[in-house]
């Protein structure tokens, strides 16, 4: 059994602890690959600090990130916290974790080659994104009119950020529940894709 659990990414340990401690899942599934589990959570597991300089990373996804992630630092709040902290779970409670999303590498390629048109726009969001905290751009967010927006206003790289990701998504969820016969799958998934994912399985 397969059951979503929509996030934010900006959800606390305290919380994803407690959905985890109450649902008791067999299988722990997390909207990760390995390339991202690798960066973002094997250093807390090892408590390993990495002390030399990062390459800035000038992908239009790496800038993206890396403002989202810092306008979070600086709102005491930690950027894909739901993912990490299902991870943590994951391994401190022995249970086996997977990870369903496309390989972050291969995400950065596609939008790197998405229209310039598009890229500007994006860039423009960032700018606006900027002006505002992360809560007040997260109260009340309608998942699915956000979806349309950014279908109408960037169809490639919707196309790459949502559709191509929930066929992964979707896949690999499947090859997890043959992998898993008769168990409790918890999957921590963005607001973003629960309609179409869950539609999918459910269908």
């Amino acid at each position: 059994m397969i059951k979503l659990i929509p996030t934010n990414h900006l959800m606390s340990k305290e919380k994803i602890y407690e959905i985890l401690d109450k649902e008791k899942p067999d299988v722990i599934a997390v909207e990760l690959c390995l390339t991202r589990y690798d960066l973002m959570v094997e250093p807390l597991l090892n408590n390993y600090i990495d002390e030399k300089p990062k390459l800035k990373d000038e992908s239009l996804i790496g800038k993206i990130s890396n403002s989202i992630k810092e306008k979070a630092e600086q709102e005491g709040m930690q950027y894909g916290s739901d993912q990490i902290n299902a991870c943590l779970y994951a391994r401190e409670n022995n249970i086996p974790l997977e990870f369903i999303d496309l390989e972050i590498t291969k995400t950065k390629e596609l939008m790197d080659k998405i229209p310039e048109k598009e890229k500007e726009g994006f860039m423009n969001e960032l700018s606006e994104f900027e002006k505002k905290t992360l809560k007040e751009q997260t109260k009340n967010v309608d998942a699915n009119k956000t979806l349309i927006e950014l279908k109408n206003r960037f169809p490639i790289a919707f196309e790459f950020l949502v559709n191509m990701r929930n066929l992964v998504i979707i896949n690999n969820l499947l090859k997890i529940e043959r992998k898993y016969p008769n168990k409790k799958i918890l999957v921590t998934l963005g607001l973003g894709h629960i309609k179409t994912v869950e539609g999918a399985l459910n269908g």
